[in-house]
């Protein structure tokens, strides 16, 4: 037995919440990524001079801030992630508990007694025998 899908925007809405939160963990880690190559690409030592402290300095900021950057990403897919998962749940409860109240409506209306056919009006008082035919 099965019973109707209901609710078709939510579930398209679980749906797009999985997918920004696979989006936002791309975006994330390749935001990290060039937050780290950043410095190294736009050749930073030539804008400081040829002090190596601070281009050091300007490095490993780098990588702490591309690490910030990667966390606050699987973090934030975590939550789009288990958000989608979480309406999804929702639905199926709902569903399975539409289909579990159905089985118990058919079960019970198994379990009542067939009505007995009424039985034709022959005539007389109940109390004399019924005719012979």
């Amino acid at each position: 037995m099965t019973v109707p899908k209901r609710f078709d925007i939510l579930r398209f809405m679980g749906g797009l919440l999985k997918v920004l939160a696979w989006i936002s963990l791309i975006l994330s880690i390749l935001s990290a990524i060039g937050v780290v190559l950043l410095p190294q690409l736009m050749n930073i030592s030539s804008l400081i001079g040829n002090n190596e402290q601070l281009a050091l300095a300007t490095g490993t900021g780098a990588i702490f801030t591309g690490l910030f950057v990667l966390i606050g990403g699987l973090l934030n897919f975590v939550f789009l992630y288990a958000l989608g998962e979480f309406v999804l749940l929702q639905l199926a409860i709902e569903e399975n508990t539409r289909l579990t109240a159905a089985l118990l409506l058919k079960m019970h209306q198994d379990s009542q007694p067939e009505p007995t056919p009424a039985t034709a009006y022959t005539g007389g008082f109940t109390s004399e025998p019924a005719p012979y035919r």
